[in-house]
């Protein structure tokens, strides 16, 4: 399972940095099929969201068009 920050994150700028540092060493460092020497014939990667910070929840309002 391989996680990718999700776009409905509202992160400050100085954690948005470090994230994206995260996720750019994520991708220097060794693969974990690689690391474990597993065939990557048989791996499965399956990519989910991460949610750090949610957007808060705002109020909407229905507008009927007559």
């Amino acid at each position: 399972m391989e996680k990718y920050l999700s776009q409905d994150n509202e992160l400050p700028f100085f954690e948005r940095v470090v994230m994206k540092l995260y996720f750019w060493l994520k991708e220097l460092s060794l693969s974990e099929e690689r690391g474990f020497g597993l065939d990557p014939s048989n791996v499965t990667i399956e990519k989910f969201p991460l949610i750090v910070s949610p957007v808060p929840n705002f109020n909407l309002k229905r507008m009927n068009v007559e």
